[in-house]
């Protein structure tokens, strides 16, 4: 039998949502105060509407259990599932009023892609989009690509009932002795690497002439997009705007760290690098990671020696490179326009684009896609099995793997991996199917599904203000599935549908 929520959970999951809301209407600060520095005042009133609807929208939430007792396993995932639509839904406030999306819809488009760190963007004329509102769209980003529990846990909102929370965001590896700390090393690492990147990225920025407000401040969206592997740009021409091979190669270094788990920047931030150095190069998540990554990149190249573009040296290299890294990482920054990733990179180009989006990158990092831990986990299982059927019965064969330490292979650990890798892959082939209904051919619809589902915002082109209303719905939920990756959605949705279910009378 399906556990109910009963009106005390209702409040409970209100009240926390409200903490939510309310912290979501603090961030947004941010913005309000780089919109009085920058003077744009028509800006400044839509941050303090969306502040103002923040607070109360929390307070009223809160006031729903004023005195909340200890938080049950299934109500923190309860809030965990919800509070991305939510604040979604708080955060597109502002963004509506902006004037830069056609409709509320696209503006919670903007919110949910943000916040789950996708990088699909709604935004008319992003070219012109104010510096207030760009600094909203990079902060949400930050919060999603860290997590927003996990910001919540490192401000110790949350302390009595953290391991609850961290858990159910899809976090399972402790990376510090406690939540709290868990959760303060892994905002406090990104934080460091945000500011070192924008350091290095304003210095290139003012090399090749930008003026040193507007360096500052593409230099700190783009490190944060590529960090977090969320790829909003500040222009419509993605990184192709800058023109700068140097700056392409930062961004590279930054997307790769954001694909990597958070626990092997605490092991090497508590052990040294030399002393961790063969732990990892070991770790079946590294391995598998470099592995697909290089094997993409060499059949990507194949595919497009095979046609007529990007075949010289130079293209290959450089943008072919560039596009792997972006797809493998899912951070989904580009070096091709849209028209010439549809229209002259061959379908087999295209088709290795699509299988970098589908795995992504580590577990416990800023990526999203299927993880390479679950990959090399189903494939050392799938060697496993091979070897017991040529084994002799008397043989039992035990399999173990390195990831943090050494563990051994269960069939518990390898079924897990195959149901969220089954997972995945039926959302991707539901959105694909969406999207050829739409009347998108199916290499661009399985594109824009695969992309949506692995958090990625690598676009085929069929996302803009014009996407039918029913395909935006399901690019949202494909972005909220991904992000939670399916199971704690699942168990939200599944408790949901039981409590409205009504209760059998038992017979006297």
């Amino acid at each position: 039998m399906w556990p109910r929520f009963q009106k005390h959970d209702l409040g409970m999951i209100a009240h926390y949502l409200g903490t939510m809301v309310l912290m979501l209407g603090g961030i947004m600060l941010v913005p309000l105060v780089v919109s009085i520095c920058m003077s744009e005042w028509d800006i400044t009133g839509n941050y303090l509407v969306g502040a103002g609807s923040a607070v109360a929208i929390g307070a009223l939430l809160r006031m729903c259990r004023i005195s909340p007792a200890a938080l049950e396993r299934r109500q923190a995932i309860a809030i965990t599932g919800l509070v991305w639509i939510v604040g979604a839904l708080v955060a597109a406030i502002p963004l509506w009023m902006s004037g830069h999306y056609a409709s509320f819809l696209d503006a919670v488009f903007e919110g949910v892609s943000g916040l789950t760190s996708t990088g699909f963007s709604m935004c008319q004329d992003i070219d012109h989009l104010s510096t207030a509102d760009n600094m909203w769209r990079f902060t949400m980003q930050f919060l999603g690509g860290q997590g927003v529990i996990v910001i919540a846990l490192s401000l110790g909102l949350f302390s009595k009932v953290g391991s609850s929370f961290y858990t159910s965001e899809g976090r399972n590896e402790y990376v510090m002795p406690n939540i709290k700390k868990t959760a303060q090393f892994i905002w406090q690492f990104s934080s460091i690497v945000v500011l070192v990147g924008t350091v290095l990225l304003f210095c290139m920025l003012m090399f090749i002439g930008f003026d040193p407000v507007r360096g500052f401040f593409h230099g700190l969206w783009v490190t944060i997009g590529a960090y977090d592997t969320a790829g909003f740009s500040p222009q419509s021409l993605s990184i192709m705007y800058y023109h700068s091979i140097p700056l392409e190669i930062i961004v590279m270094v930054l997307m790769l760290m954001g694909a990597v788990n958070f626990a092997l920047y605490a092991r090497i931030w508590k052990g040294g690098f030399r002393s961790t150095i063969k732990e990892f190069t070991s770790d079946i998540e590294i391995r598998t990671l470099a592995f697909w990554t290089v094997f993409v990149l060499l059949a990507f190249v194949a595919a497009l020696l095979a046609g007529n573009f990007l075949t010289d040296i130079s293209g290959l290299i450089r943008r072919g490179v560039f596009t792997i890294v972006s797809a493998t990482t899912n951070t989904g920054f580009q070096v091709l326009s849209t028209n010439q990733m549809t229209s002259l990179l061959s379908s087999g180009s295209v088709f290795m684009i699509i299988l970098a989006l589908a795995i992504g990158g580590s577990s416990g990092s800023t990526a999203g896609g299927i993880k390479a831990l679950r990959i090399g986990i189903i494939a050392k299982a799938t060697i496993a099995r091979i070897k017991d059927v040529l084994a002799p019965k008397s043989v039992r064969n035990t399999t173990s793997y390195n990831h943090l330490g050494r563990h051994l292979l269960s069939n518990e650990i390898t079924g897990a991996a195959m149901t969220i890798t089954i997972m995945y892959v039926v959302t991707y082939v539901v959105g694909a199917i969406a999207g050829i209904v739409a009347g998108y051919d199916a290499i661009s619809a399985t594109m824009e599904s695969v992309s949506a589902t692995s958090n990625a915002g690598l676009s085929s082109g069929i996302i803009s203000p014009e996407t039918p209303v029913f395909l935006k719905i399901i690019y949202i939920l494909q972005m909220w599935f991904g992000r939670l990756e399916f199971i704690t959605f699942l168990a939200v949705i599944f408790c949901f549908i039981a409590s409205l279910r009504p209760k059998r009378r038992v017979k006297q």
